[in-house]
C-alpha cells in the first residue's frame, strides 16, 4: 500500500540524467507532489549510486534516486490517480507531458487526403515518362524510317552503277574476242550477260514505286537489249566470217551510240537517286538530333521528377517514421525491464544448456581421438608390412633383371656364336656350287646345274634368316648405330629399282615408281631406309600375285600441315591384311599365313625390323589394308625444308614402269 506524504511544490532535475543537457525545472502540482512523495517511501529499496536525481523538498531535504530503479516503479502494477499522473511526469527527460495526450489538438491531414496526394505523386511522374517515352519512340522510328530509305538509295545507285559495269564487261569481252579469235576472252562477256539480267531486274524492284525511274528503265532496257544484239551479231560474224566482218560492225559507230545512249540513261537514274540520297541523309539527321533532343530533355525531366518526389516520399516516410518511433519507444520502455530479467533468465538455463552439450562433446572426441589413436597404429603395422614386402619385391626384381641381363647377354654371345658358325659353312656351300657351275675342277652335267641353283637359293635365304634373327638381336639390345644425315627421296627411290627389278620380272608383276618432288630430303640414315624399303618390296613381291601391281611413291605428309615429314608409300595389289593382324604383323615372328602349305616363306621379323629401325630414325610404318584390295604400307621420316635443292638431288622424276 502506497503511504501519502508532502512533496514539495517543485521538482529539480540536476546532473546525472540520461540523454539530459543544462538543468531544467519541471513544475508539479501539489496534489500530485503528495502522491510522489508516498511513492519514495517505496522506492527507497530502489536507490543506487550511479545517475542521480536530486530531489528538492520544502524543508532542504534531498534524496537520491537511480534512473533504473524509476523505471521499475514506472513497471509497478497499474498506478492509478494522483500517483499514476505523477509517475507520468517522471517518464520523460526534460519537459512535462501529459499521460493522456488525447486532448491535445493536433492537426493532421486526413487518410484519403494523403491517399489522394500518394497517388499523384507516384502516378504523375509515371504518366510524364511515359508520355516522354513515346515521343521519344516515335522519333527513333522516324529516325529508322530515314535509315531504311538512305540505305534503299545506295542500294539502287550500287545496282545502275553495276549494270554500267556489267555492260562494259561484256564489250571488253566482246573485243577481245573480236582482236584475238580466242574463246577464252569471252569469258568477261558471259559474266557481263549473267550479270545484266540479275542487276536490271533488282533496279525494277527497287525503283518499282517511282514512275519516273520506271520510265527510264524502260528506254534502258531497250537500249541494252540492242546492244547486246549488236554484241552477239560481231561474235556471230568473228566466228564465221572471220575478222574483217567483224571490224565492219564495229566501225559502223551504232555500238557507241547504243553505250553513250545507255551512260546517259543509267547517269540520270544515278543522279535522281544521289538527289533523293542527299534529302534523305538530311531528313536522317534531322530526326536523329531531335530523337536525341527528346531523349535528352526527357531524360532529365524524368530525373527531376524523379528527385521531386523521392524528396516529397521520403519527408512523408519520415514524418510517419517519427510518429511511429515515438509511440513504439513509449511502448517499448515499459516491456525492456521485464524482458530483460527473462532473457537473463533464459540465457543462465540455455548456458547451463550448453555447458552440458560441450561436456558431452568433449566426452565425444576423446572417445574419436582414442579410435583414431588405435587406427593410426593398426595403419602403421600395415604400413610397415607393406614396406618390408616392397623391399622383398624390389630385391627379387633386381634378382630377376640381374639375371635378365646375364641371359641377355648370353643370348648375344650365343647368337654371335651361332652368325660366324653358320656364315662360315654357307659361305663354303654358296662358292663350291658357284665353282660347279663354273665347271671346276671339271664340267657338270646341264641337268645339275638346276641343283646347284637350288642350294645357292636355299644358301641365300638361309643366310638372310641369320642375318633376320642378328638385326632384331641388336636393336633389342640397343647396339644399331644410326648414322643420320640429309637423304635425297629421289635418289634413293632410284637406288632401289635396280635391286628389285629382277624379282618383278621373274614374277610378271607390274612396277611403277611415280614421280616425286626432287627437292623431297629427309633425316635418317639412307643405308637404314633403303633397308626398309627393300623389306617392303620384297614383302609386296612375295604376297602379290603373279601379273599383280606394285607401285612405288614419295610425298610429303597431306595430314601434317606443319610439314615436318615426309612418306614413302609401297602399294600392292595382294591378298591384304584381315583387320584383326594389322597391329600384330608388327610384333617379332608373326606372321598372317601360319598355315603349312603358305604362299611365302619367312621369319616373320622384316616388319618388326623395320618399324624399329624407321622409329630410330625419328618416323613411323604404318599400314592400311582391305581383303582382296591389297595393302598400302607408308614410311614416314622427319623431312627437311631447304632453301634450295641439292645439286645431287635433281634427278629425273618420270615415272618408270617395269613388266612382266
Amino acid at each position: 500500500m502506497i503511504r501519502r506524504i508532502a512533496w514539495p511544490s517543485r521538482l529539480a532535475i540536476a546532473d546525472g540524467f540520461p540523454g539530459a543537457g543544462a538543468p531544467a525545472p519541471v513544475v508539479v502540482q501539489p496534489t500530485e507532489l503528495d502522491a510522489a512523495k508516498n511513492a519514495n517511501n517505496t522506492c527507497k529499496p530502489l536507490m543506487h549510486s550511479r545517475s542521480r536525481i536530486i530531489l528538492s523538498l520544502r524543508g532542504g531535504l534531498r534524496r537520491t534516486l537511480t534512473t533504473s530503479r524509476i523505471t521499475r516503479v514506472l513497471e509497478s502494477p497499474a498506478p492509478s490517480g494522483r500517483f499514476a499522473r505523477s509517475v507520468g511526469l517522471l517518464r520523460t527527460n526534460h519537459d512535462y507531458v501529459p499521460n493522456d495526450t488525447s486532448s491535445v489538438p493536433k492537426l493532421r491531414p486526413s487518410s484519403t487526403t494523403r491517399a489522394r496526394r500518394r497517388t499523384v505523386l507516384a502516378l504523375g511522374p509515371a504518366i510524364v515518362v511515359l508520355i516522354l517515352g513515346a515521343i521519344t519512340f516515335d522519333g527513333i522510328r522516324r529516325a529508322s524510317q530515314s535509315r531504311a530509305l538512305v540505305a534503299h538509295t545506295r542500294d539502287v545507285i550500287d545496282r545502275a552503277q553495276s549494270t554500267l559495269s556489267a555492260l562494259q564487261d561484256a564489250e571488253t569481252g566482246e573485243r577481245g574476242f573480236l582482236i584475238t579469235g580466242e574463246p577464252s576472252y569471252l569469258e568477261p562477256y558471259d559474266r557481263g550477260v549473267s550479270s545484266l539480267a540479275t542487276d536490271t531486274t533488282a533496279l525494277r524492284a527497287l525503283t518499282k514505286d517511282n514512275a519516273a525511274q520506271q520510265r527510264r528503265l524502260d528506254s534502258l532496257d531497250v537500249l541494252i537489249l540492242e546492244r547486246m544484239q549488236l554484241l552477239a551479231t560481231g561474235i556471230a560474224f568473228r566466228k564465221v566470217s572471220g575478222l574483217d566482218s567483224a571490224r565492219t560492225i564495229v566501225a559502223s559507230g551504232r555500238g557507241k551510240a547504243l553505250m553513250d545512249a545507255v551512260r546517259l540513261q543509267l547517269g540520270e537514274v544515278i543522279s535522281t537517286e544521289r538527289a533523293l540520297l542527299e534529302q534523305r541523309q538530311s531528313d536522317e539527321a534531322d530526326h536523329a538530333r531531335l530523337a536525341t533532343l527528346i531523349l535528352g530533355v526527357g531524360t532529365l525531366v524524368a530525373v527531376l521528377l524523379s528527385l521531386m518526389l523521392n524528396g516529397l516520399l521520403l519527408r512523408s516516410a519520415a514524418t510517419e517514421v517519427r510518429l511511429s518511433q515515438e509511440v513504439d519507444a513509449r511502448n517499448k520502455q515499459l516491456e525492456t525491464q521485464n524482458l530483460e530479467l527473462e532473457l537473463q533468465s533464459q540465457q543462465l538455463q540455455d548456458q547451463a544448456a550448453e555447458l552440458e552439450m560441450q561436456n558431452e562433446e568433449l566426452q565425444a572426441v576423446s572417445e574419436t581421438l582414442s579410435e583414431q589413436a588405435t587406427e593410426l597404429e593398426m595403419q602403421t603395422e600395415q604400413l610397415e608390412q607393406t614396406v618390408r614386402a616392397l623391399d622383398a619385391e624390389t630385391q627379387a626384381a633386381e634378382a630377376a633383371r640381374a639375371a635378365a641381363e646375364v641371359a641377355n647377354r648370353a643370348k648375344s654371345d650365343f647368337l654371335a656364336t651361332m652368325s660366324h658358325e653358320l656364315r662360315t659353312p654357307l659361305n663354303a656351300i654358296a662358292g663350291y656350287a658357284q665353282l660347279m657351275q663354273l665347271g671346276v675342277p671339271e664340267p657338270v652335267p646341264s641337268a645339275h646345274h638346276e641343283y646347284l641353283t637350288r642350294i645357292q637359293q636355299s644358301q641365300r635365304h638361309l643366310l638372310g634368316v641369320i642375318n633376320s634373327v642378328l638385326n632384331f638381336a641388336r636393336i633389342e639390345a640397343g647396339s644399331v648405330i644410326y648414322d643420320i644425315t640429309d637423304v635425297s627421296i629421289a635418289m634413293l627411290l632410284a637406288e632401289v629399282e635396280p635391286l628389285v627389278a629382277p624379282q618383278m620380272l621373274a614374277r610378271g608383276h607390274e612396277y611403277s615408281c611415280l614421280p616425286c618432288d626432287p627437292q623431297l630430303v629427309v633425316r635418317a640414315d639412307p643405308d637404314k631406309v633403303r633397308q626398309v624399303l627393300l623389306n617392303l618390296l620384297s614383302n609386296a613381291i612375295k604376297f602379290t600375285p603373279p601379273g599383280g601391281k606394285i607401285t612405288l611413291s614419295a610425298e610429303g605428309l597431306v595430314d601434317d600441315p606443319a610439314g615436318r615429314f615426309a612418306a614413302i608409300r609401297v602399294r600392292d595389289t595382294g591378298l591384304g591384311i584381315p583387320p584383326d593382324k594389322q597391329h600384330s604383323i608388327f610384333d617379332p615372328f608373326v606372321q598372317v599365313d601360319t598355315s603349312r602349305n603358305r604362299v611365302a616363306e619367312g621369319t616373320g621379323l622384316g616388319l618388326a625390323i623395320s618399324r624399329e629401325l624407321a622409329r630410330g630414325m625419328g618416323g613411323d610404318l604404318v599400314v592400311e589394308s582391305a581383303m582382296g584390295a591389297g595393302s598400302t604400307f607408308t614410311l614416314t621420316l622427319p623431312r627437311v625444308m631447304p632453301v634450295s635443292a641439292p645439286l645431287e638431288s635433281r634427278v629425273d622424276s618420270t615415272s618408270t614402269s617395269v613388266a612382266g
